[in-house]
């Protein structure tokens, strides 16, 4: 972890690009981080989040964001320290002393993965957003990162339902979980990953089964850990799904508390407000299932191989959280290959769908292969 020292930012820690390319990526990195190492925490706020296996430490300019974090992050309710941890500087040009990010140079090309590798051969993970300019590095070797941004909620309107979600990424890699991008849905402690394509019915797959007696731990974005089992816990609180889903799963619009529609006209919402304890602390993951909306009169259950359950879950979950792409790939290839797979051709029925996904978990087919 970074020292406790804080220091004024010295003037050539404040030189600051204004543009930057892949030539100058690595010590534009290393530069930012360096000056958040000793940004003057006694101007920020620090919050505290107890997630699963991580003690992640917040240092906050804008006290908006900070709210932010602390309303979409779902911690555990626990008192023992984890034995991993993680800090994050989050900075903005609003802050005293803090230079505003640097652009992309338009007239250099971009690649992502150049972009990584760069980065990695530095001992470095991290991410620009083009649309709403702004940076995000980590250090793994002392888990420190920080955040960049042109002002306090200066990001991609995506990122305001699961914010700091690539620093999550990083320190849970490091300490050999995975954030991965799937559903979820359980009974009796006994769970499966919802997995698939936008528009496979995931989130609609997860809140037919929330209301109608499943447990989930999440419906996008949900930690993943492999050991003698494979275990899955929530990270985020909020779901999403757009009206019609929530009618073809019985929701009412205004029975939402504290609903609100996201940039890309769904809603967004807490499920605990509609399904009081549907949310787990943990599920045992016993199965992999990739969804399709085909409107049945009784869901179809179709075993499928590893191999079909792996593009399903592999490259979705390792691209759109980057950083250490291989591992990704091994760690999810792994996954794939030790747990039974089915094709869900779902019914339109949210009762039945629940129903049957309760009844797989129950099965012995539901046991590691």
């Amino acid at each position: 972890m970074a020292g406790a020292t804080s220091r004024p930012v010295t003037a050539e820690q404040r030189l600051s690009p204004a543009t930057v390319s892949q030539d100058g990526l690595a010590a534009y990195a290393g530069r930012l981080l360096e000056a958040a190492r000793h940004y003057p925490r006694e101007r920020l706020q620090r919050r505290s989040f107890a997630m699963p296996g991580l003690d992640l430490a917040v240092w906050f300019a804008s006290p908006e964001l900070a709210d932010l974090c602390a309303a979409m992050l779902l911690q555990q309710d626990r008192t023992a320290a984890s034995p991993h941890r993680a800090e994050v500087f989050a900075l903005d040009a609003d802050a005293d002393g803090w230079d505003h990010p640097a652009g992309w140079d338009e007239h250099a090309g971009f690649s992502s993965r150049e972009f990584s590798q760069i980065l990695a051969a530095a001992g470095r993970r991290g991410f620009y957003h083009h649309d709403a300019p702004s940076w995000q590095f980590y250090d793994p070797a002392d888990g420190f990162g920080v955040q960049s941004l042109p002002s306090g909620l200066a990001m991609p309107p995506w990122e305001k339902a699961s914010p700091l979600r690539l620093f999550l990424h990083w320190a849970y890699a490091q300490a050999g979980m995975r954030l991965t991008h799937a559903a979820t849905l359980g009974f009796d402690g006994r769970g499966a990953l919802i997995v698939g394509a936008s528009g496979s019915g995931k989130s609609g797959t997860t809140l037919a089964g929330v209301m109608n007696g499943l447990a989930s731990v999440g419906d996008d974005y949900v930690a993943v850990a492999q050991g003698n089992q494979v275990t899955a816990y929530p990270v985020f609180r909020q779901f999403k799904q757009d009206p019609s889903g929530l009618r073809r799963a019985g929701v009412r619009l205004e029975a939402i508390p504290d609903s609100r529609l996201n940039w890309h006209g769904k809603i967004e919402f807490d499920p605990a407000g509609l399904a009081p304890g549907c949310i787990a602390d943990q599920l045992e993951i016993r199965a992999i299932l990739l969804p399709h909306v085909a409107r049945l009169e009784r869901t179809r259950i179709e075993p499928v191989g590893a191999r079909e359950a792996a593009l399903a879950l592999v490259p979705s979950a390792v691209f759109q959280l980057p950083g250490d792409a291989e591992e990704g790939f091994r760690f999810f290839g792994s996954i794939a290959k030790r747990l039974p797979a089915y094709r869900l051709h779902l019914s339109e029925d949210p009762r039945e769908i629940a129903d049957t996904i309760a009844s797989l978990l129950s099965q012995e087919a539901g046991h590691f292969r």
